[in-house]
């Protein structure tokens, strides 16, 4: 049975898209706030709850205004699991949507680009 799942580009665009969103919110992150890159990059655990974001973004672009819908999510989740897990608990909810949304824009563009959706 095919499934968007079966191709390994996808899986490429998803794991790099969600490697290097993660670097990007690290570097979204130390502009406004002066957070460490190497605190956010250097962090593999990051790197995995990014690429775990990433997951649902082939299912999310297939549908109208996927593309828009998949930057809310890119935004939404991991904002939402900083506030209530991972945190840091303490920032605004708008300043760590912020640093998702450099997550969202460079996993969007990267998984576009390898995955040749666009």
């Amino acid at each position: 049975m095919f499934s968007i799942y079966s191709i390994s580009s996808v899986w490429l665009a998803i794991i790099l898209g969600g490697i290097i969103g993660c670097v990007a919110t690290a570097f979204v992150a130390n502009a406004l706030k002066g957070v460490p890159v190497k605190a956010v990059a250097g962090n593999w655990a990051k790197h995995v709850w990014s690429i775990i974001f990433m997951v649902p973004v082939p299912l999310l672009i297939g549908l109208p205004a996927g593309w828009i819908i998949a930057f809310l999510w890119l935004v939404l989740a991991p904002t939402i699991a900083s506030k209530i897990y991972f945190g840091p608990k303490d920032l605004p909810f708008i300043t760590l949507s912020t640093f998702h949304a450099g997550f969202a824009v460079a996993g969007l563009i990267i998984y576009a680009l390898l995955s040749g959706s666009l």
